[in-house]
């Protein structure tokens, strides 16, 4: 009866040993991932950065100087004003609308199943950009009829809407491991020993989620990780979702050693005794 109580109590910590590993993880991803606030809290200090502005800009200028409109001598005179006004436009609060609205776009297109291009609308920095231009230049240059660009395009991420249908359920991981561990040490007929056993199971709980942590560059597809435009997007909460889970895997880690060590500190009173 002992060694089938024991059986049960181990299964029920290897039970626990799971969904602690995914727990901290799992509501990271919903939090910063899948809710679109949360995302867009981590993508919107990457409006700063150098590559994307000039991928940006540079887009801009491409699309306003590819018009059959604009005779040739003029677009030489039009390009280098153009050039030099572009990266001017991305201090403005017209830019920082702009980007919101495409990393708004991103997120939507990173949960629509098959692959889905990232498009933008520049014709606001373009109207912005010409006004400058027009200062230098004496006449009127014409806008483009469509200043939308595809800036990248979004590969197909199953994970990502099988991750959203879990997603509901990540917060109530941890307390569930908790409780299944409580069950475990209340059926096991050998509980010091078994106490012994939680604070391994907790040990790598934390370990596993300190390890992805560590590695989760490799866990990423080198498709999303390296793709035009979203690799820095990718590589930036790579960056954060390892800064947030490698204190906290310490700290479940740490929880898990100091239980282990209690259970160990038991089962050697007893043997004395």
């Amino acid at each position: 009866m002992s060694s089938a109580r024991d059986l049960l109590a181990a299964l029920l910590l290897t039970l626990a040993t799971v969904l602690g590993a995914l727990w901290l993880p799992g509501v990271w991803l919903h939090e910063h991932v899948i809710d679109q606030e949360g995302f867009l809290d981590v993508a919107q200090p990457l409006a700063e950065d150098p590559e994307v502005q000039r991928t940006l800009s540079d887009s801009a200028v491409e699309t306003l100087l590819d018009d059959d409109r604009i005779p040739g001598w003029v677009a030489d005179q039009v390009a280098p004003i153009a050039q030099e006004q572009a990266p001017r436009i991305t201090g403005t609060d017209m830019y920082a609308t702009l980007w919101d609205e495409t990393m708004a776009d991103l997120h939507e297109a990173l949960f629509t199943p098959g692959e889905d291009e990232l498009g933008v609308d520049l014709g606001p920095v373009i109207d912005e950009l010409l006004i400058s231009v027009e200062e230098v230049i004496p006449f009127d240059i014409p806008r483009p009829d469509d200043a939308t660009v595809t800036l990248a395009t979004i590969p197909d991420v199953p994970l990502l809407n099988q991750a959203a249908t879990l997603a509901p359920w990540t917060a109530w991981m941890g307390p569930a491991a908790l409780a299944l561990a409580v069950l475990a040490l209340a059926i096991a007929a050998h509980r010091r020993s078994f106490l012994v056993l939680a604070g391994i199971a907790g040990i790598l709980a934390g370990a596993l989620t300190c390890l992805l942590a560590d590695q989760i560059g490799t866990v990423v597809p080198d498709s999303v990780d390296r793709a035009d435009f979203i690799g820095p997007i990718v590589q930036a909460f790579e960056v954060r979702f390892a800064a947030d889970l490698m204190p906290q895997g310490v700290i479940l880690l740490g929880v898990g050693a100091l239980v282990a060590a209690a259970g160990l500190v038991l089962v050697g009173l007893r043997r004395r005794s």
